[in-house]
């Protein structure tokens, strides 16, 4: 998944989601907090099960936490006719959504941000030095 789209959040929770994210997905995914971001993750089917299994049968301390943290606010997201979704309070209040959303792509899962959340992270960017991140990641 790739690519950055801009959409408003209605007063019942629901948004449109990009159709070609949706293509992406399949009829239903997963939604989340983030663990490093105050922002949303959604997950394939497949990505979330992967996700599931690694931490399954895990009972550190961490582990737990991590568990309950995820899995505890997630919901199964299926699009209606229109392509929609809904999220459910829980989740936008944790990403501080109101009303302009960003989704950007993130090669197996997607992210949902407040605009202005995103516009601030976004700064992040300006002050990475690419070449040094490539190497690191040896891309």
């Amino acid at each position: 998944m790739y690519g950055q789209y801009e959409h408003t959040v209605d007063a019942k929770g629901r948004m449109n989601f990009p159709a070609k994210l949706l293509k992406e997905l399949g009829e239903h995914f997963y939604i989340s907090k983030s663990i490093n971001e105050k922002c949303l993750t959604v997950y394939t089917g497949e990505s979330w099960d992967a996700l599931r299994d690694k931490l399954k049968g895990n009972s550190s301390k961490n582990a737990l936490i991590v568990q309950r943290f995820i899995f505890g606010s997630a919901c199964e997201a299926e699009p209606d006719k229109q392509g929609r979704i809904a999220l459910p309070a829980a989740l936008r209040t944790y990403a501080g959504i109101t009303g302009e959303v960003v989704v950007v792509g993130m090669a197996d899962r997607a992210e949902i941000w407040d605009k202005s959340a995103w516009e601030e992270y976004s700064k992040v960017f300006d002050t990475v030095d690419f070449d040094i991140a490539q190497g690191e990641l040896g891309i």
